[in-house]
């Protein structure tokens, strides 16, 4: 996306943030229904993103940080995007590597948007939400072919939320 007068750059900073994530999970009766019926989901995870500010670059933000789900269990972040425009999303590419512990090895990739809180002002928005998808890419070291929930390694693609802690 070109930057315009109007792009905004996400503030990160300075905030709690809660991170949750869910698995969709229909049976075969619900793929089979039309649109707008329930779908079975699971909670995947839930912990803390910690994070600073964002560095922004011509079009484009990165961040560091760590998502930590309890003590011994959390993944280095590092993000990337590009600046949202107007009232539009910026978007969220994110990839959490365990890095130590019981998890070591474990790898998550997150793709999504980061929505403003209004109003934006010189080109910078406090943060409101960031939503996307989650993927499991590989599980810790001692069993990678399984994420951290049981779940296949790879193939396994969830929700996430992060949204600022009450």
């Amino acid at each position: 996306m070109p930057v315009t007068n109007d792009s905004w750059f996400p503030l990160f900073e300075f905030q709690d943030w809660t991170y949750q994530s869910s698995l969709v999970l229909p049976t075969p009766a619900e793929k089979d229904a039309p649109p707008g019926g329930a779908v079975t989901a699971k909670k995947w995870a839930k912990g803390i993103l910690l994070c600073g500010q964002a560095m922004k670059t011509h079009d484009r933000y990165t961040l560091s940080g760590r998502l930590a789900f309890r003590p011994g269990l959390e993944l280095a972040v590092e993000a990337k995007g590009s600046l949202g425009a107007d009232g539009s999303p910026a978007s969220f590419e994110a990839t959490g590597i365990a890095t130590d512990g019981p998890i070591k090895g474990a790898v998550y990739q997150l793709v999504g948007w980061v929505f403003p809180e209004t109003p934006i002002e010189n080109g910078a928005a406090r943060v409101l939400a960031v939503q996307g998808s989650v993927r499991a890419v590989r599980g810790p070291d001692t069993k990678p072919e399984v994420e951290l929930g049981g779940m296949p390694a790879g193939s396994t693609v969830g929700i996430f939320v992060i949204e600022r802690g009450q």
